[in-house]
């Protein structure tokens, strides 16, 4: 048991020091909100323990909750969405309908997902110009083209 919690508060002690780097103090999740204090070593402690026995962090980035900002650190939640999605939004973006690329729509605050599925069907292969095209470069590209042709008026 000692062993156990001695791993676990090295480990938060190493994610409060990783996720410091991109959201402040203890990072952003369920234990940022529990414990809000990020100037002190405890809580930095405390909320990167929780958030990492909880493993909310990914779902405050994508959905912007939990004191995580929605696209905040240069879209890096969309990036990590279009990682774990990217088989599926590929294929949705093809077609120019379907869930994976309506719930990314949404996170680029388009409501029109006829004109974004549109609009990204037919840059498909400017989005997805290479093989392994990487996360970032997938959003750039959204980005771009979303801007480029008003699609999410």
């Amino acid at each position: 048991m000692k062993k156990l919690l001695f791993a676990t508060v090295i480990g938060g002690l190493f994610s409060a020091t990783v996720s410091a780097a991109s959201y402040q103090a203890q990072g952003c999740g369920l234990g940022s909100t529990l414990f809000t204090d990020g100037s002190s070593l405890v809580h930095q402690t405390l909320g990167a323990i929780t958030n990492g026995l909880l493993s909310n962090n990914t779902f405050g980035m994508i959905s912007g909750t939990s004191n995580c900002e929605l696209d905040g650190a240069g879209g890096m939640a969309n990036a990590v969405f279009i990682k774990a999605n990217k088989v599926a939004l590929s294929n949705d973006i093809a077609r120019g309908q379907g869930a994976t690329l309506a719930s990314l729509s949404r996170m680029y605050g388009c409501t029109n997902l006829k004109a974004i599925g549109s609009t990204l069907q037919k840059n498909y292969k400017t989005i997805f110009s290479e093989t392994n095209v990487q996360p970032t470069q997938i959003d750039m590209s959204i980005r771009n083209i979303i801007e480029e042709n008003k699609a999410c008026i």
